[in-house]
């Protein structure tokens, strides 16, 4: 729910039955590895979709894993939705 909170408009993600990723669908425009660098430098982790395929796909995917959420985890996914509001708003 957090991510569909702060994540702009476009955003999908799944919804697993049991686990802790997400796969996380951005607006288009969206680059993931321009995002995990943005992210790194707040002291955030995730995967740029990209390195699950051997033909870049998936740029404008992010993997995220959480084994607890709580406060922490809340205020990153946040910032880090932010941080997608930003790179979508430039292009």
């Amino acid at each position: 729910d957090a991510v569909m909170r702060y994540f702009p408009e476009g955003t999908r993600l799944t919804r697993p039955s049991g686990g802790f990723v997400l796969w996380v669908q951005l607006p288009e425009n969206v680059d993931s590895l321009e995002l995990y660098s943005m992210a790194l430098k707040g002291k955030i982790t995730l995967a740029p979709g990209h390195v699950f395929s051997a033909t870049y796909q998936f740029s404008n995917f992010i993997r995220l894993n959480a084994a607890a959420f709580d406060y922490t985890t809340e205020r990153a996914i946040e910032r880090l939705g932010d941080m997608v509001v930003e790179l979508a708003s430039r292009k």
